[in-house]
């Protein structure tokens, strides 16, 4: 045996138990001294004591073997572990995709009935101008119902009492009670040709087809323009004299006489809404339910505009806010007397404002859009990812504990 590599005590339960004392203590044995022993005494000790030591290695080993098993089937029961959660997160997935062909048919049924919608506004636009506002109501009517229900539902609805909502109440108003009224159709042509207007660059309308909320606030933002230009430029003289007399008398458009009572309009806006908005409903807007004023706060907080106005007291903050708004009223309605009495002018102010619309909607589908399903992807592979490297380290492990044996 000079030959062979020696193995340490530690890795072999063989030589621990060849080298224990008792082993050592039969030989050293002061009592049995090899002179006074002859050779039989000498075989007959080892025929009776090498068996049991002999047995007792084999219970050694046995028993060492037995908790290498037990140490590679806990591995194994690891590893059906982490099957087990990632299963399960693959019928969860599964579930969501499911839930997600129910959205994405909806999605495209809102997609076709927003392209009909854009070419029925169009013929009806350029053919039949006199059936535009009743046009606009459908709409109005169709999708205005959604609006509250689903702004009602994320908890959304004081943004139902923005400046733009008030301003098409009045529109529906003036269409179908007042089209008589002289100081109505003044006020309305320099807030819809306006503030509703410009909000389309300011608030970045998206025309999203597949999205019924953005396709709404265009509409909302665009349609009331659309309405005004064709009382003003489109419909036949004896049709505005019968259909909307006050529009028929406005020979010439005063601009100080569109902006005075477009004032006021906005100035009864602005006190119903401040006293039910920010007065009344103070408590629920300090829990956390949003308004365009709270947004706004936030989404310009590190211009120097958003910096002025968030150093101010909450009280004052709200009176500053009201100044700044109406101020870009006031500067929204400067070109309305260009757009009323030239038809081209008007006309090219609207496409830039389909345009506009129609720009960030694009912009919407390839970046925004685009980056969302990207951060998705990448965030499921990631969890697979996590997964994977932690099967490999239990697999490893249970080979390396295979490897002891």
């Amino acid at each position: 045996m000079s030959d062979s590599t020696p193995v340490s005590e530690e890795e072999s339960p063989i030589s621990s138990n060849l080298s224990s004392p008792s082993l050592k203590s039969w030989f050293e044995d002061d009592t049995t001294s090899i002179d006074r022993l002859s050779p039989l005494d000498f075989i007959e000790s080892l025929t009776i004591s090498v068996p049991q030591k002999l047995k007792k290695t084999g219970s050694g080993i046995k028993n060492y073997a037995k908790r290498q098993t037990k140490r590679i089937v806990s591995s194994d029961e690891e590893i059906e572990r982490i099957k087990l959660v990632i299963n399960q997160r693959l019928i969860k997935l599964e579930a969501k995709f499911e839930e997600q062909k129910w959205i994405s048919t909806g999605e495209k049924l809102s997609f076709v009935l927003a392209v009909w919608l854009i070419l029925l506004t169009g013929y009806v636009f350029g053919s039949y101008p006199e059936y535009m506002h009743i046009l606009y109501t459908a709409e109005l009517v169709f999708l205005m119902p959604i609006r509250v229900y689903s702004y009602r539902k994320k908890d959304w609805h004081y943004y139902l009492a923005d400046l733009c909502y008030f301003v098409n109440a009045l529109l529906i108003i003036y269409l179908w009670a007042m089209p008589w009224s002289h100081r109505m159709f003044v006020s309305l042509y320099a807030l819809c040709v306006g503030t509703l207007s410009w909000a389309v660059v300011t608030w970045r309308n998206s025309l999203v087809l597949h999205s019924v909320d953005k396709s709404t606030s265009t509409l909302i933002h665009i349609m009331p323009s659309c309405v005004m230009h064709t009382i003003v430029h489109e419909l036949p003289n004896d049709f505005k004299s019968a259909r909307f007399p006050s529009a028929q008398a406005v020979d010439k458009y005063r601009f100080f006489d569109g902006l005075f009572w477009a004032s006021v309009a906005y100035m009864v806006w602005q006190s119903l809404y401040f006293y039910f908005i920010n007065h009344r409903g103070r408590d629920k807007i300090q829990a956390g339910r949003v308004t365009s004023f709270m947004y706004l706060r936030k989404h310009y907080a590190k211009t120097a505009l958003g910096k002025f106005v968030n150093s101010l007291p909450d009280s004052l903050a709200v009176v500053a806010f009201m100044c700044i708004q109406f101020c870009y009223q006031l500067l929204t309605m400067l070109p309305s007397p260009l757009w009323y009495h030239h038809r081209k002018l008007s006309l090219i102010f609207l496409a830039y404002l389909f345009t506009t619309a129609s720009y960030n909607g694009a912009t919407y589908y390839i970046d925004i859009f685009g980056n969302r399903f990207r951060h998705e992807l990448e965030k499921l592979q990631a969890t697979v990812g996590v997964e994977s490297d932690d099967t490999n380290k239990e697999s490893d492990s249970a080979v390396s504990s295979g490897r002891e044996i």
